[in-house]
C-alpha cells in the first residue's frame, strides 16, 4: 500500500485544485472615509455637535426667559411706584408735578419711556414730550418687540382715575445674552472638541476588536484553520468572537475528516491498481517522489507539486479497466491487447474526472503517454501541447519501468536506462527534462528515492 507522507502538506487540507475555493472574496475597501471606525466616530461626533448646540440654545433660551421675567417684574415695580406717586397730583389736577414724577422714573438707563394717562386714556405726561396729550385706546399703548412694558392702574377707592405706564428696553437683555453666549462658547467648544477626540479614541478601541475579527475571517478565508480571536468580553463582539472560534474548531474537525477521506480515496485507488498488477507495488510511489523532486527544481508551487504527485501516483489507475489477463500477461501482447493497454490513460482520466478536485490530475493521467514528437497516445499531442506534469511522469515512468523486472524481461541497468532515455530526447521525451533528470541522478537523488521506497 502506498503511504503518502507529505501529500496533504503540499495540497493543503483539501485535494489539489480546491485551494481556490477558500480564496478570500474581493478585498473590502478600507479607505478612511468608508471604514467602520470613521462611520461610528463621525456619527457620534455629529450627535455630540447636535446635543451641544441644543444645550447652547437651551441655556440661552432659559436666560432669555429668566431675564424677561425679571424685567417684567422690574417694570411692574416701577409702574406701581409711579402710580402711587402720581395719585395725589392726579386728584389735585396738579399738572406741574406730573413731569418731575415721570422723569424721576426715566432716570434709570434701562427705562425706555414712562407716562401717565387719565381715566379716558389721554396722556397727561409722557417722557417723550411730543406724545403728551395723545389719546390711547383703553388707556395704554402697544409696545414694540424690544420693549417690556407694564401698566398699573391708579386707583382711588376702587375707582380707576388713571394709569401709570413704564417700559423697559430689551437692549440690556440682548447684551446679557451676547455676553452669556460668548461665555458659553469657549467651554462648550472645548468640551465638544474633547468629546470628539474621545469619541474617535474610544471608537478606535472598540472597532479594533472588530478589525481583529475581520483579520481572522480573512485568514480563515485563506485556509488558515489555526486562527483564533482572543476576546474575553461579554458584549456582542465578544460573543461573536467566541462563536467564530467555535466555528473554526468545527471546520478544523471537518478538515481532518476530509483529509482522512481524501487519503483513504487515494489509498483505495492505489490498492486497486496494486491488486490488478503486482508490478505497480512501489512503482507508483517511486514515480511520484521522483516527479516531485523534478517539479521542485522547476519551481512549481505547492498546489502544482501536489497535483503532480497525485497524478504520478495514480497514472496507472486506468489499468483497473483493463482485463487482468492483459495487464499481467507474460510475453508480448497481441494487437488487440496492446490496444486495450493503450486505453488505460483514458480510463484513468474518466475515473478521476468526476472528482472536481482531481480534474487537473485526471488531465495529466490522460496525457502521460503523449510523446514529445507527437507519436504518443491517446491524442497525439506534442511538445508544449502536452502538460508539463504529464511530460515529467512520462519520463520518470519510463525510467522506473526499464529498471524494474517484468514478467517478460529482466530489469535494465541504470546506465542502460539512462542511455535509452537520452536516445529518446526530443522524440519521446522533453529534452530539457532529460537534462534535469540526468542532473538529479548525478546528485544521487534518484538512487536515494529508489532505495527508500524499495
Amino acid at each position: 500500500m502506498v503511504e503518502k507522507k507529505n501529500l496533504m502538506d503540499r495540497t493543503g487540507f483539501m485535494p489539489p485544485g480546491s485551494a481556490d475555493q477558500f480564496s478570500p472574496p474581493g478585498q473590502v475597501s478600507r479607505g478612511l472615509v468608508f471604514s467602520l471606525r470613521w462611520k461610528v466616530a463621525l456619527s457620534f461626533s455629529v450627535l455630540l455637535f447636535l446635543v451641544t448646540g441644543l444645550v447652547f440654545l437651551a441655556l440661552l433660551r432659559y436666560q432669555w426667559v429668566f431675564l424677561a421675567r425679571e424685567g417684567d417684574k422690574r417694570a411692574r415695580s416701577l409702574a406701581a411706584n409711579l402710580a402711587v406717586n402720581a395719585r395725589d397730583p392726579l386728584l389735585a389736577q396738579d399738572d406741574l408735578r406730573f413731569g418731575p414724577i415721570v422723569e424721576s422714573v426715566t432716570l434709570d438707563r434701562d427705562v425706555s419711556y414712562a407716562y401717565l394717562t387719565d381715566h379716558q386714556g389721554k396722556i397727561l405726561y409722557h417722557s417723550n414730550p411730543a406724545r403728551t396729550g395723545e389719546v390711547l385706546d383703553q388707556g395704554v399703548s402697544y409696545p414694540g418687540t424690544d420693549i417690556i412694558q407694564s401698566s398699573m392702574p391708579i386707583m382711588v377707592e376702587d375707582v380707576r382715575v388713571g394709569t401709570a405706564v413704564v417700559a423697559l428696553g430689551a437692549g440690556h437683555i440682548r447684551q446679557a445674552m451676547r455676553s452669556t453666549a460668548i461665555g458659553l462658547l469657549f467651554p462648550l467648544s472645548l468640551g465638544t472638541a474633547f468629546g470628539v477626540v474621545g469619541t474617535f479614541f474610544l471608537t478606535g478601541v472598540h472597532v479594533k476588536r472588530v478589525e481583529r475579527l475581520e483579520e481572522a475571517v480573512r485568514a480563515l478565508g485563506s485556509g488558515d484553520l489555526t486562527v483564533r480571536v482572543q476576546d474575553i468580553s461579554h458584549d456582542e463582539v465578544g460573543r461573536l468572537s467566541r462563536h467564530f472560534n467555535e466555528m473554526v474548531g468545527q471546520l478544523h474537525t471537518a478538515r481532518r475528516q476530509i483529509e482522512r477521506n481524501f487519503k483513504e480515496t487515494i489509498s483505495a485507488l492505489a490498492a486497486a491498481v496494486e491488486a490488478k498488477d503486482a508490478y505497480t507495488r512501489g512503482h507508483c510511489d517511486r514515480v511520484g517522489r521522483i516527479s516531485v523532486a523534478m517539479g521542485e527544481r522547476l519551481d512549481m508551487d505547492e498546489v502544482q507539486l501536489g497535483e503532480l504527485e497525485l497524478a504520478a501516483i495514480l497514472h496507472d489507475v486506468g489499468k483497473i479497466g483493463v482485463e487482468a489477463g492483459v495487464v499481467g500477461k507474460v510475453g508480448p501482447l497481441t494487437a488487440g491487447e496492446t490496444l486495450q493497454m493503450k486505453g488505460h490513460p483514458e480510463i484513468g482520466a474518466r475515473i478521476l474526472n468526476p472528482l472536481s478536485s482531481l480534474h487537473k490530475v485526471g488531465l495529466y493521467v490522460r496525457h502521460h503517454h503523449e510523446h514529445f514528437d507527437g507519436s504518443g497516445y491517446p491524442d497525439g499531442l506534442k511538445a508544449d501541447e502536452i502538460p508539463l506534469p504529464a511530460r515529467i511522469i512520462l519520463l520518470v515512468d519510463a525510467f522506473d519501468a526499464m529498471t524494474t523486472t517484468r514478467p517478460y524481461r529482466k530489469a535494465l541497468t541504470k546506465a542502460q536506462a539512462l542511455f535509452r532515455i537520452d536516445e529518446g530526447k526530443g522524440k519521446q521525451f522533453d529534452p530539457h527534462l532529460v537534462e534535469l533528470f540526468s542532473q538529479l541522478d548525478g546528485e544521487g537523488i534518484v538512487e536515494d528515492i529508489c532505495r527508500e521506497v524499495g
